[in-house]
């Protein structure tokens, strides 16, 4: 859908660009703008969901060499480590960085995306939350500077660094395979739209050698731990030897509720997508897909700041990184 423009509202009401856009900004009663001019123009706004191009606004104001970075949870390992990264690489160019938790909330991170801009961030590094395709494409119309990590979307025009999501959930897969598991179960994560989900699950498809053998087992984001005892018990009727687990919060819960309710973790073969310490130090160990963390967030913060410094030649660039399987 187009996005209202201030001559849209302009026009609607019959009176000048400049004017709206100084109503807009705050400044009607210092430029002596009638208030019933000005609560017309404001409720028009609201009417045709004028959105202001904050970036646009920013310009004026110039670089504050702070950079906004926004994931899902800063608590799972991957984010937390990939924010270090990316603060590292950041730091060494002369940036700052504003980190925020969407908690997969995407009304949270509408605001906290808005939030940031007022603060005059000048750019912005996002790992979106499950939802928020359309304020991507929000901000990619306004021409903020914007890099995607690791949640990406194809038919955007926009900066991204993500991994061979498909090749590493293939590998994993394999992997159990040539030990042995004969039914691999894949737990995954739920809704299945997220591009890193997606291309994981495809990729255990394409490991099996009858795609009549898959077993997807839908884990919902907000319970996974819920989620995982109702895949066990709706599990327990059926044969399978090993599990995928599309990422380490999933794997961390099947192995805490396998735990507790006493079975052994030989009893079924265990590999993640995410390679994190614990799995080194549980019996026996469990093998995973380790993500390159630290190249992510350079390359991340390498491709704003290119944005940043040439605004006018910079082409968007989509940076597919290798995965590699950690046996143990």
């Amino acid at each position: 859908m187009k996005k209202a423009s201030l001559k849209d509202i302009a026009e609607s009401l019959g009176v000048s660009k400049a004017l709206v856009s100084l109503v807009l900004n705050g400044k009607g009663d210092e430029r002596g703008i009638n208030k019933q001019t000005q609560e017309k123009v404001r409720k028009k706004a609201k009417e045709l969901n004028y959105i202001p191009n904050q970036y646009a606004r920013g310009l004026r104001i110039g670089r504050t060499n702070t950079i906004g970075v926004i994931v899902p949870d800063i608590s799972n390992v991957f984010y937390g480590k990939l924010c270090k990264a990316i603060e590292q690489e950041a730091y060494a160019k002369g940036y700052n960085l504003i980190i925020s938790n969407t908690y997969e909330d995407v009304q949270k991170e509408k605001k906290l995306i808005s939030d940031l801009i007022n603060r005059n961030i000048d750019g912005l590094i996002l790992a979106s939350s499950f939802d928020s395709k359309n304020e991507i494409d929000g901000l990619r119309q306004d021409k903020f500077p914007l890099v995607l990590v690791d949640r990406v979307f194809d038919d955007f025009e926009v900066d991204s660094v993500s991994v061979s999501n498909e090749d590493g959930a293939r590998k994993a897969v394999e992997f159990l395979i040539s030990k042995g598991v004969k039914r691999p179960v894949c737990f995954s994560l739920s809704p299945v739209y997220v591009s890193s989900i997606s291309e994981r699950i495809q990729g255990y498809m394409d490991a099996l050698e009858d795609p009549n053998q898959a077993k997807l087992v839908q884990i919902p984001h907000e319970d996974i731990e819920g989620g995982v005892i109702n895949a066990l018990e709706e599990l327990k009727n059926e044969e399978y030897d090993g599990v995928f687990c599309v990422n380490n919060n999933v794997a961390k819960a099947l192995i805490r509720e396998l735990s507790m309710q006493g079975e052994s973790l030989e009893s079924v073969k265990i590999i993640s997508f995410d390679d994190i310490e614990v799995f080194d130090i549980v019996n026996p160990k469990i093998s995973a897909i380790g993500q390159p963390i630290n190249e992510i967030g350079k390359h991340a913060v390498n491709l704003l700041v290119d944005r940043l410094d040439n605004e006018k030649t910079h082409i968007p660039k989509k940076v597919v990184l290798d995965t590699v399987l950690v046996e143990r």
